[in-house]
């Protein structure tokens, strides 16, 4: 085994830590990190990184089941309607430009972590300590575009279904988080499944990650119960930002044919 990547294991620990303890999926750091830093081609980035978070979320949501932190008939009900957008997106990362894709990413992580970023500065949280499934008709159309992106970016599932849980149904902050985090485990299984069969995950880089994302997933989970949801919120939707503008950078310079990052770590 090569220890090429051995420190994609502490950082990992501090990603799905982070992520799951603020409702947020670790993709959206995940595949930057690959696509950005390690010069993964973005196919193989974005599957390496679903399927380090489906360890972590995975990890991260049977400690939230077993503090019954999860409302399940939602999360089931949600994870539903997940599935034609997950199959859609598997096919469609592998057809579309990867150019094209890093600019949806940038546009779509910039518009979600904006959202949640404000709804962090205005205090809006949820009251609700349980949902009825027939309220989550309204928003039913949200979830397959969550599946979609999370499956030709690496993030959408959290990132949709948490303000949809929180701000759309009023369900408690740690509820909201605590279940968005179980519809994302589950759907990632499903992409990364998909993702196997089309050959895009690398794993001299995953054993690593998902080892460290499975020990952040616990950590997260169980310090959410102690930390301050609005702090963590405001330092990940900045952090998450930050990405959404390279990539929009980045998909301006394929679009114009223009360098407008020159001479950095970041241009690739």
């Amino acid at each position: 085994m090569s220890f090429e990547y051995w420190f994609m294991l502490p950082v990992a620990i501090v990603v799905s830590s982070t992520a799951n303890s603020s409702g947020f999926s670790g993709g959206v750091l995940f595949q930057p990190i690959y696509n950005l830093f390690l010069n993964v081609p973005i196919q193989n980035a974005v599957a390496t990184g679903v399927a380090t978070e489906t360890i972590g979320m995975t990890s991260g949501a049977i400690r939230y089941l077993y503090y019954k932190m999860v409302d399940l008939p939602i999360a089931f009900t949600m994870i539903m309607l997940t599935i034609p957008g997950i199959i859609l997106g598997t096919h469609a990362l592998s057809v579309i430009n990867e150019n094209l894709i890093k600019f949806i990413l940038g546009l779509v992580v910039l518009f979600l972590a904006s959202t949640q970023l404000l709804g962090a500065v205005q205090k809006t949280f949820g009251d609700r300590e349980s949902v009825p499934v027939e309220d989550i008709y309204p928003h039913m159309a949200l979830s397959p575009i969550a599946g979609f992106f999370s499956a030709t970016t690496g993030t959408g599932m959290c990132e949709i279904s948490q303000p949809v849980l929180e701000r759309g149904l009023k369900l408690k902050t740690r509820k909201a988080n605590a279940t968005a985090i179980l519809i994302e485990a589950t759907g990632n299984w499903i992409i990364t499944i998909l993702n196997l069969h089309a050959g895009f995950i690398m794993w001299e880089i995953w054993i690593f990650s998902g080892t460290g994302a499975i020990i952040g997933g616990q950590l997260g989970a169980w310090a959410s119960r102690y930390l301050p949801e609005r702090l963590l919120k405001v330092v990940f939707s900045i952090c998450v930002i930050i990405i959404g503008v390279f990539y929009v950078i980045k998909g301006i310079e394929w679009m114009t044919g223009m360098s407008i990052i020159q001479g950095t770590f970041f241009d690739v």
